[in-house]
């Protein structure tokens, strides 16, 4: 056949092209042993088009039959189709920092358009759809051909067309809002996808040819050296972008973008439980009603940033809502809303509350104990040793004096060598029982030591506090204790002493209060006595 017969040994067009198809191939082998990024199969896919594509028109410059030119440019279209067909995917995949495409159909199209149109082309020869004519270009051996090209060939190359065009604006989108680490890259991105386009148009115009022949395929040298360099210096597949979808359905915190009007434009996974009720997508429906109704004090305030807690009426959720106002050249095109769920944190922190009250209770109790008398739960001298500042600086203020009663029960040794130390202790827990019931609030009530009780009575004189502890000697004497059964009659001494602000001093205080008490006891006991100079 002559399709096999006739070849240049070595033309410069044809070595350009194997030299592309060299670096091609080599980009995606490198591509192929680099950690998984995403788009990589997209991306070794068009490297291997490409590579495809260049063999075939090297072999269609150095064949020498005409019939061999048109044999290998009709083997070119496998290439010729694939080749845009994975680059728009690998630029969407890519940009947006997914792994792969969903949609069944598109891969459908891109696995089986290619092998169609290399079938059209190699039957070409039946209908004349793909090119009209093929007419060399000169008498010499090896001239380039001149096709006229048929209908189904625009159809084609409208379809390769749309591929690359949905690339480079899919592209230009990724730049525009990319930060700064990754617009370079992109934008070297379409300068390797812009030169090898425009060289198409033009040999699809007729404005334009290379060596005679399609120009595009020995643009593949100078985009396989964009991709190396972008590879090899700018980390093309080190340092990629992050899909906003997968970023935004990473996030734990609910994330809500309204428009004016309220309506949801956009909500990431863990917003679906706030903002619906159906478990569908919120998107381009309003807020549910208990959502706006908790959000419309927020919602309300022009601030440029608004925070606030609030529980959303959901079950007994806690959320901390931020709103920001999302603008563009100026102007206002919505509010992006932050819900975290702070049940948890709420949770803790009330549990805390709970425990530092309960802590707070325990050291009352602890610290109300280390003052009392653990026998007759009277105050005991842990505690008149912090209280007695206070009581003397209210005398010394002026407010009135401080009377002392140094109480001593009758006959308390005798009491318990008779009965024993059991009902001794009965006995004093019935006395401090007795005093506690007729003391004022503001009096204090000490157990000093053994069967003496110290009563302290503020804003109250000698002769006052003297009147007082006299009925309740006589109350204490009329009412016999039931000891192991049997009623034994029990009385008490009792001496007072006050303190003004003139000699205001402790000390002092409680030694008169000890010597009118020793007079009384001496007097015969089961009386009053109260401090005199004498004493």
């Amino acid at each position: 056949m002559l399709r096999w017969a006739g070849y240049a040994t070595v033309t410069i067009p044809g070595a350009i092209l194997c030299a592309g198809a060299l670096g091609m191939a080599a980009l995606a082998v490198h591509a192929r042993r680099r950690p998984d990024f995403p788009g990589r199969p997209e991306f070794v896919r068009m490297m291997l088009a490409s590579v495809w594509w260049s063999v075939a028109a090297a072999f269609e410059n150095f064949a020498l039959a005409p019939e061999s030119k048109v044999f290998w440019a009709e083997m070119a279209w496998p290439g010729i189709v694939a080749m845009p067909t994975f680059w728009a995917m690998f630029i969407w995949i890519y940009c947006r920092g997914e792994r792969g495409l969903r949609s069944p159909l598109i891969r459908a199209v891109a696995w089986g358009l290619p092998p169609i149109a290399w079938g059209l082309a190699l039957s070409n020869d039946l209908h004349h759809q793909i090119y009209r004519t093929a007419t060399p270009m000169g008498d010499a051996p090896g001239a380039p051909i001149l096709y006229e090209h048929g209908p189904l060939f625009f159809v084609i190359v409208a379809f390769c067309y749309f591929c690359l065009l949905f690339g480079l604006l899919a592209t230009i989108a990724a730049a525009q809002w990319a930060p700064s680490a990754h617009r370079r890259r992109y934008l070297w991105l379409l300068v390797a996808a812009v030169i090898p386009c425009f060289s198409n148009i033009g040999y699809i115009s007729g404005a334009f040819y290379l060596f005679g022949f399609d120009p595009t395929p020995f643009c593949f040298l100078f985009t396989g050296s964009v991709f190396f360099w972008l590879v090899e210096r700018r980390r093309l597949f080190s340092f990629l972008p992050v899909a906003l979808r997968p970023l935004l359905d990473g996030l734990p915190d609910a994330v809500l973008v309204l428009d004016d009007d309220g309506t949801v434009v956009e909500a990431n996974a863990a917003a679906l439980p706030l903002a619906t009720a159906d478990g569908a997508s919120p998107v381009g429906r309003p807020l549910l009603p208990a959502l706006a109704e908790a959000l419309a004090p927020l919602l309300r305030q022009d601030a440029a940033e608004v925070e606030g807690e609030l529980c959303l009426g959901l079950g007994d959720r806690s959320h901390e809502v931020r709103i920001r106002p999302l603008q563009h050249a100026g102007h206002r095109l919505g509010r992006m809303l932050v819900l975290k769920d702070i049940t948890r944190r709420k949770e803790a922190e009330r549990r805390l509350t709970e425990e530092l009250k309960a802590n707070r209770a325990l050291q009352e109790r602890l610290r109300d104990q280390a003052n009392r008398d653990l026998l007759t739960g009277l105050r005991n001298r842990n505690f008149l040793q912090g209280a007695r500042d206070a009581l003397l600086a209210e005398v010394r203020a002026g407010h009135g004096p401080l009377a002392a009663v140094m109480i001593d029960l009758d006959h308390f040794k005798q009491l318990n060598d008779t009965w024993g130390h059991p009902v001794g202790d009965a006995c004093l827990r019935a006395t401090a029982h007795f005093l506690e019931g007729r003391v004022r609030h503001d009096d204090l009530i000490v157990r000093i030591g053994g069967e003496e009780i110290l009563v302290l009575l503020p804003l109250t004189s000698a002769q006052q506090a003297a009147s007082g502890v006299e009925r309740w000697r006589a109350d204490y004497c009329a009412q016999p204790m039931i000891l192991q059964g049997q009623a034994v009659g029990v009385s008490f001494s009792a001496g007072v002493a006050e303190c003004s602000a003139a000699d205001a001093d402790w000390d002092q205080l409680i030694l008169r209060a000890d010597q009118a008490l020793y007079r009384a006891k001496g007097g015969g006991r089961n009386r009053v006595c109260v401090w005199r100079h004498q004493d």
